[in-house]
């Protein structure tokens, strides 16, 4: 029988969050398993979430630091499948591994349909890559033409490049390196109403957005990749470990994230 007590980690006797019980069921009616350990593990985030009022500002989450596949397939708040494809490499505990070239995952995720917190002007993205990756590509990305984009390039040499549901904003980015958290986000009607932050620290704006998406994307996002109007483009040979997507976040609450993402990572040994 699926596990549904008390949670005793850390001396609580606090019930397992039901939102947890319910991706814990997706999982397995996926295919795939969750351990006690594990569920306490994220259970653990998601009570940091929902106590910093992250939870209801987002759309959803992806964890590919899981104990297998299908875990880390499996969305935390819309319980959604995402799809490996041309097969990038799993390492359990830790990330995705994309090649650079044809292989990708499809989040199934299209903001313009299945965003109920996300919105024209309050759209937020963020992945966490567990290597140093210099290259003008896309780790979490969707273009639907007329600057519909909500992209992320964590690292083109010493800057970041991303989209907001627009396109071109630039920020600096020291050090130089794509490990981490990269955060970023679209909190207004204007070219300079975005955000650029790393590890929860805010990053120097270098160029706001060149042009405003009038509307959200209407395709999938992808990862380790871009999805532009339905194919892949901006390949990256990137690690990702985990993302997640929503509503424009505060800076204080881009901190709090980071706060909650790096425990989450360190539980399972997956910290940068």
């Amino acid at each position: 029988m699926p596990i549904a007590f008390l949670n005793w980690a850390r001396g609580s006797t606090r019930a397992f969050d039901a939102d947890v019980l319910a991706w814990r069921d997706a999982v397995l009616a996926n295919g795939g398993s969750v351990s006690l350990a594990r569920l306490i593990v994220v259970d653990q985030f998601v009570f940091s979430e929902k106590t910093a009022g992250l939870w209801a500002l987002t759309d959803d989450y992806l964890g590919f630091w899981a104990e297998n596949a299908v875990q880390a397939l499996t969305s935390l708040k819309q319980r959604r499948l995402a799809t490996a494809v041309n097969s990038p490499s799993f390492t359990a505990d830790r990330d995705y591994t994309f090649n650079g070239t044809t292989s990708y995952a499809d989040t199934g995720f299209v903001p313009g349909t299945h965003a109920m917190v996300m919105s024209t002007n309050s759209a937020h993205a963020e992945v966490y890559e567990r290597t140093n990756v210099n290259s003008a590509t896309s780790s979490l990305g969707v273009n639907s033409g007329s600057s519909r984009a909500i992209n992320v390039f964590p690292r083109d040499a010493g800057v970041v490049r991303a989209g907001a549901n627009g396109t071109g904003a630039i920020y600096t980015l020291s050090p130089a390196t794509s490990a981490g958290l990269t955060q970023f986000g679209r909190n207004g009607d204007t070219v300079t109403d975005v955000y650029g932050a790393k590890n929860g620290l805010e990053l120097v704006q270098t160029a706001p957005l060149s042009a405003l998406g009038a509307s959200l994307p209407s395709h999938r996002f992808y990862v380790g990749g871009a999805n532009v109007s339905g194919s892949l483009s901006q390949a990256r040979a990137a690690s990702v470990g985990y993302l997640a997507w929503g509503a424009a976040l505060t800076s204080g609450q881009r901190l709090a994230r980071y706060g909650n993402v790096q425990a989450w990572a360190t539980s399972v040994g997956a910290q940068i």
